[in-house]
């Protein structure tokens, strides 16, 4: 019983879902607004997610003007985050557990978070919208929107971090015509599944 639980604890990582809101799309003169970040167990093997058991959201006042067209898309206004701060002990405390962090079109988020938070630069990160062949499995337009509608997730908050953050982890959870999880297609394309859980596909 003792090694069962020993092989079972081994076989379990932390991952990161991670999602920005920003003033615009340059990472030299625009900043993060706000940042969602939810930690989850998977099983290595498998890539199934086991379960979601930390979660962060925070917004930040910038030092640079908001774009119009960024607030006509995430909705948020200088009103809004006047006055916010990030905890960025917690999220550095959470990131650090995290065996890698997804983000959907991670270079995005990452040059963005990498500014604002150069520890980030140590971590592992993988994209869910480069990282899966979603036109290979007949899908056409691969932004998180789209996917989830086609996969039946609600997205409770669209183009806000912790909804979109959501959204993202249910699509990782979801499992393909193949039953595979889409989490396990990612580790799978990025060479991080032990070789044992693959060989069955092959059969």
């Amino acid at each position: 019983m003792k090694t069962d639980l020993t092989k079972q604890s081994q076989s379990l990582g932390v991952a990161a879902v991670l999602d920005v809101e920003t003033t615009g799309l340059s990472p030299r003169i625009d900043e993060v607004l706000e940042l969602a970040l939810t930690l989850f167990r998977y099983n290595r093997l498998t890539g199934q997610v086991v379960e979601v058991f930390r979660t962060y959201s925070g917004l930040r006042e910038p030092s640079c003007r908001i774009s119009r067209a960024a607030s006509q898309v995430h909705g948020i206004t200088r009103p809004v985050v006047r006055g916010r701060r990030l905890d960025y002990r917690k999220i550095r405390v959470m990131a650090a557990q995290a065996d890698f962090a997804v983000a959907h079109n991670a270079r995005f988020d990452r040059e963005f978070v990498e500014h604002l938070m150069p520890s980030f630069r140590r971590q592992t990160w993988l994209c869910s919208l480069y990282g899966i062949d979603w036109h290979a499995k007949g899908f056409t337009d691969c932004s998180l929107g789209p996917l989830a509608k086609a996969h039946g997730i609600e997205i409770s908050r669209v183009h806000r971090a912790l909804g979109d953050v959501n959204a993202l982890l249910a699509l990782l959870s979801s499992k393909s015509r193949g039953r595979r999880s889409r989490l396990f297609q990612l580790l799978r394309n990025a060479d991080l599944v032990p070789s044992l859980s693959v060989k069955p596909c092959f059969r």
